[in-house]
């Protein structure tokens, strides 16, 4: 057996360990689903949402359909906030029209319109605590949070002027008593639940993103990339379907879309 030098055999070893920690076995393909769509999302109880144009989908964990929701009136629905299964959130830039959907797709309630509210060029809705939502205000680049009651509770002002950065958001969620907006050129920005800006954590870039417990989850270059927002700790998981349109994440379960497909894998290591 040929004898290799030592800096050789270290290479070889880091090598190794690259490819074990980008290994595909961390998946495991347990169903596809042959669909179109545009957008996976799930709910706290692990339930699937899928989102094409005007029709979203709910199904069970399983990857069986279970309801239907489609309204052609506001055209294509651009977010849902399905972290509360029993208040889903739909929101339609378009026609600037908010939705609330129960636990079955039933609409709960008339539409809100956020321009009837004052901000016509409202980007993004998100749900919040207590039954609220947030609203992303583009005119002004200022957040706007509503109770449950559609009264005005807590505004911050001109992030841009406040923060002295140019804000051209992705996306805008509500988790764990922290407010995250998503700015791609600079990073996630954290308000707390009143809308105070707290930091920014320097992951750049990115479209969407998910919380799961400590963990900040992304797709980036093919990748399911995992950021620990407390240990600061990295890992990275390569997928199957490097074009993936959207992943989520729910009770080690990934969610990948494709083209023409929704694979349901089980991750063979939990995800932190």
């Amino acid at each position: 057996m040929q004898n290799y030098p030592k800096k050789y055999l270290f290479f070889f070893a880091a090598l190794l360990l690259v490819l074990f920690a980008f290994r595909h076995s961390d998946l495991i393909l347990v169903k596809s689903l042959a669909v179109k769509a545009e957008k996976v999302t799930t709910d706290n109880l692990s339930n699937i949402y899928l989102i094409n144009n005007d029709v979203l989908q709910k199904y069970d964990p399983q990857g069986n359909l279970m309801k239907t929701y489609s309204n052609k009136t506001f055209g294509r629905i651009n977010t849902v906030d399905a972290s509360n299964p029993l208040r889903i959130i739909l929101f339609y830039r378009s026609f600037l029209q908010v939705v609330f959907l129960d636990n079955t797709l039933a609409q709960n309630g008339d539409p809100v319109s956020v321009e009837s509210l004052g901000y016509p060029l409202a980007q993004f809705v998100c749900s919040s605590h207590d039954n609220g939502m947030w609203i992303y205000d583009e005119q002004n680049f200022e957040l706007i949070r509503f109770d449950q009651y559609l009264q005005l509770s807590n505004q911050t002002g001109n992030l841009a002027q406040i923060l002295g950065m140019d804000l051209k958001p992705q996306s805008l969620i509500e988790y764990d008593n922290r407010l995250y907006l998503n700015n791609p050129s600079s990073g996630i920005l954290v308000f707390d639940i009143f809308g105070t800006y707290y930091n920014t954590i320097p992951i750049k870039g990115i479209r969407d993103f998910q919380f799961k417990e400590d963990a900040l989850l992304y797709y980036l270059n093919g990748r399911l990339n995992s950021f620990n927002t407390k240990t600061l700790e990295q890992t990275f998981t390569l997928l199957p379907d490097s074009a993936a349109i959207s992943i989520r994440v729910a009770n080690e379960k990934l969610y990948s879309l494709g083209k023409e497909a929704l694979g349901i894998y089980t991750f063979t290591q939990p995800v932190k």
